[in-house]
Parts: structure tokens; C-alpha cells; sequence
């Protein structure tokens, strides 16, 4: 009897003292039973915000484009109002894109410039992740003509006004052994109603945009500009005279 007594009370104290092995074992159990329900949408989020610091990446991309080409524009005619006459400098402009330009067709490849579009590569490093390339397609349309202040004329041909189409893929929008397009490729840019989880998101730009290219207004342009807007336009922008065509 005094036996039976020492062995409840020692398992009586063992029992206050902590969990059983079962116990143990249950909520192993039902905590990993948790975290696998909880992975997939663990995964989901990081893929969701690789995405989305994708898409910044891809607009900081366009807008740099946009500004090369403005700057290119602004500095070559600057120092020369007739440097695109050269076809090295006119070169260095986008391609002649379609007629509107937003029918402009998706790069056939990521390393061959298109008849009607051009074609750069960048390639960006994030802080933990592997270093990810971008193809930026860019395309134009003929533009005006372009004015030599200096001499009063009209420079026919040179363009310093045109609208400029920019858009920037991701490398997955591309086949990874030939680099050629994905069949369906689109042109309209992913947007934040899109399912960024789908498959399908990489037959779209990662950013597309269409804007206006123009040559630095010098003060001619900047006194045209606000007598236009008044009552009674005066003539006191007589020393800054329109050009006319060169013959």
C-alpha cells in the first residue's frame, strides 16, 4: 500500500512538472500543420512584392530612357541645330515606329533591333537577388522639322519635336535559350488590377509609355508662350522672330 501511494504522488508531482511526450508530440503536430497552410501564402507575398519592385524598376527604367533621349536632343542641338542630318547622330535617335504609334509591334528579340523600333538591354542588381535584365524597347514618329534659331530657319527633315513610345520587358518575357519573344507578347502595360501571380504577366511591359520629345524652349518660345495666353498680344516678342522655311 505505502508503495502505490509513493508511485501516485511521484507521478502526481511528474504530471505538474510538465508536458507529457503526447502532448509534446500534438503540438508538433498541429504547429506544423499550421505552417504548411501558411506557406503558400508566405510565398504568395514575397512573389507579389518581387513583382511589384519589378514594375518600379521597369518605370524607372522608361523614365531614364525618356530622359536620355531628351537630353541627346537638347545637347546635340544645342551645339549644332543641323547634327541629325548626319545619319550617325540621326542613329542615335528611336526608330521610325507604326502609324499611330502605339500600334508599334513587341521586340521579335531581345538583341535585334526591329524595322520600326530600337532596342537596349539593362541588366539591374537588387540587394538579395540575383542580377535581372531588362529589354527597353523605344520608338518615334517622324516629328516637325527642326528651327536654327540662330539663322532664322527652318532645318527640314531634323527633327526636334516628336512623340516617343518606350516600352520596358522583363528578361522572363523572353525565351531563355533563342531570347525570342514569347508567343502573344503584348504591348499594353501590366497593371496593379492584374493578377501578378499569373503566368500570363510576362506577356506584358513591365511599364509603356507615349510622351512628347521637344528641344529645350529657348526665350523665344517662352514669350510666344505667355503672349499667347493674354487679352491683347503686343509685338514685344519682335526681337525673338518666328523662323521661316529655308529654301
Amino acid at each position: 500500500m505505502a508503495r502505490l501511494t509513493n508511485w501516485l504522488l511521484l507521478r502526481h508531482r511528474w504530471q505538474e512538472g510538465g508536458f507529457s511526450l503526447i502532448e509534446v508530440l500534438a503540438s508538433l503536430i498541429i504547429v506544423a500543420i499550421a505552417m504548411a497552410a501558411l506557406v503558400p501564402a508566405l510565398t504568395l507575398v514575397a512573389y507579389r512584392r518581387a513583382m511589384s519592385e519589378r514594375v518600379e524598376v521597369a518605370n524607372q527604367l522608361a523614365q531614364a530612357e525618356v530622359d536620355r533621349i531628351r537630353t541627346l536632343v537638347d545637347l546635340e542641338l544645342a551645339a549644332s541645330p543641323g547634327a541629325f542630318q548626319n545619319p550617325v547622330q540621326l542613329a542615335r535617335l528611336p526608330r521610325i515606329g507604326a502609324d499611330p504609334l502605339d500600334s508599334t509591334p513587341p521586340p521579335a528579340n531581345m538583341d535585334t533591333d526591329g524595322g520600326n523600333y530600337s532596342i537596349r538591354l539593362a541588366q539591374i542588381e537588387l540587394p538579395g537577388r540575383n542580377p535581372e535584365e531588362y529589354v527597353i524597347q523605344s520608338f518615334r514618329n517622324s516629328g516637325g522639322d527642326c528651327i536654327d534659331r540662330r539663322n532664322n530657319t527652318v532645318i527640314v527633315g531634323v527633327p526636334c519635336t516628336f512623340l516617343m513610345g518606350v516600352r520596358v520587358y522583363h528578361r522572363f518575357s523572353f525565351n531563355q535559350a533563342t531570347r525570342e519573344a514569347l508567343p502573344g507578347l503584348r504591348t499594353e502595360s501590366v497593371s496593379a488590377n492584374q493578377n501578378l501571380a499569373n503566368a500570363d504577366v510576362w506577356l506584358f511591359p513591365m511599364a509603356s509609355s507615349i510622351l512628347e520629345i521637344n528641344l529645350a524652349a529657348d526665350l523665344g518660345d517662352v514669350c510666344r508662350g505667355i503672349l499667347a495666353t493674354t487679352a491683347n498680344p503686343t509685338n514685344s516678342c519682335d526681337a525673338f522672330p518666328v523662323p521661316v522655311p529655308s529654301l
